[in-house]
């Protein structure tokens, strides 16, 4: 334990050059791989009009607000005529009021009444959804929503990525509290060094799903199985080495999730049969994986049809009894001193450009869990303030509850004794904000 610990730290302070292989994070290496290896990424952080002195980034989908806070679950009125709104959940139960026809209303309540028909409640009655048949009104697709429906934790969608374990008594103080305060942490990754503290955070916080990745692995410190241009013609062969060779590692914490590599520089048409063939070795295991971790930007959209058939085999072999594996993209600024939540939404919210294509193409792909398993600004090597990576986790999580499959984000990066920034003096501040977010 000590010496895998101590291994995972010196790689990550900077021996992982010396022995040919990279840390966690090496900002723009990933990208720069993947045009080396012929496999062209779409405009992002260095590349393209995304950093030139003309570009002006595309818009968010939705305008940030100067105070962010949780947003509810609205519920659109259908019917061209309206509806009413009633005192109970009772279509005999006295009307109270009226909504117009498109008006959108906050939804506080879900309920059935005896006959079937569903019911929202709102700050101005109860809404009925369906009636006797008829569909008066519709909730949208928010993640209050799918809380409110029961499909969804409550749980908050900022996460934690941990280096190693350095920070335990911070990490554990935050996770507490969010547990105290009603919105238990939602997820939390960690790297080698951290088995033990993600398993004192599940013990502490049974709501929020861990995510572990081996740097170690029997063939020295590597986050792919292969460096660029030595991708052989056997992929499947690929994925059997590699899966025998972190094994070991992984069986020092029982996360929810194991994510098998980092940005590696690889043909998507390789990397989806790596990949199949990773999930059947991980099905008899009694693992569940999280695939890809795309860095920002990539894949381009006409190459990001070539995964498909592993999102088809993710959605048609569940890795465990109503679990089915996830993906794991990553998402930083263009540039040191940026906002992800104010970045292009070609780089910072990826998912979303995806989640496009699914729906034409593979609709039922887009119910597979995503999880940002890093979050960070510029290079990842530092921050301008506290109170900057605040806004930026709460801006992120505003925009992130418009996609429900996103079920959360690990922010870059806590631990000591690296090159890399470190947030550990931010978590005290992190849990006052996270708290009035959520309250």
């Amino acid at each position: 334990m000590l010496l895998i610990a101590a291994l995972a730290a010196l790689a990550l302070v900077g021996l992982s050059g010396a022995l040919g292989v990279t840390s966690d994070r090496l900002p723009g290496t990933g990208q720069i791989a993947l045009a080396q290896s012929g496999v062209t990424p779409t405009p992002g952080a260095g590349f393209g009009p995304i950093i030139g002195p003309e570009y002006t980034p595309q818009p968010l989908r939705t305008p940030l607000p100067a105070v962010v806070q949780e947003r509810p679950c609205p519920a659109r009125v259908l019917a061209d005529a309206g509806a009413s709104l009633y005192s109970t959940a009772d279509a005999a139960a006295p009307v109270v009021g009226t909504a117009r026809a498109r008006e959108m209303l906050t939804v506080v309540a879900l309920a059935d009444d005896a006959a079937g028909n569903a019911w929202a409640q709102t700050d101005r009655g109860w809404l009925p959804l369906t009636l006797d048949g008829v569909e008066y009104a519709q909730l949208d697709s928010m993640r209050a929503c799918e809380i409110l429906k029961g499909t969804m934790p409550n749980t908050s969608l900022v996460g934690l990525h941990l280096l190693n374990g350095s920070s335990r008594e911070e990490v554990l103080a935050l996770v507490q509290r969010m547990v105290d305060a009603g919105t238990p942490m939602g997820t939390v990754k960690g790297l080698n060094g951290a088995e033990g503290l993600l398993e004192e955070i599940k013990a502490i916080s049974p709501q929020t799903v861990t995510v572990f990745r081996s740097l170690l692995t029997n063939q020295g410190m590597r986050d792919c199985p292969a460096e660029p241009g030595e991708y052989g013609d056997d992929p499947e062969g690929t994925a059997r080495s590699w899966m025998q060779s972190v094994s070991g590692h992984w069986d020092m914490v029982d996360a929810d999730f194991y994510e098998v590599i980092n940005e590696c520089p690889v043909g998507l048409d390789w990397l989806t049969r790596f990949s199949i063939e990773a999930m059947k070795i991980a099905g008899e295991q009694g693992r569940c994986l999280l695939l890809f971790s795309f860095p920002g930007g990539n894949p381009t959209v006409s190459d990001f049809i070539k995964v498909l058939p592993a999102y088809q085999y993710a959605v048609e072999n569940p890795c465990a009894p109503g679990r089915t594996h996830g993906i794991a993209l990553h998402a930083y600024s263009t540039q040191d001193g940026i906002l992800v939540s104010e970045s292009d939404k070609w780089v910072a919210l990826r998912h979303r450009i995806f989640e496009e294509e699914l729906r034409q193409r593979y609709p039922a792909g887009v119910e597979l869990p995503v999880y940002i398993t890093e979050l960070g600004q510029g290079g990842g090597m530092a921050i301008a303030s506290c109170d900057g990576l605040i806004r930026d986790a709460l801006q992120y999580a505003y925009q992130l509850e418009e996609d429900p499959y996103v079920k959360g984000f690990h922010l870059w990066s806590v631990g000591s004794g690296t090159g890399w920034v470190d947030i550990t003096q931010c978590l005290p501040a992190l849990g006052d904000a996270l708290v009035a977010y959520y309250q």
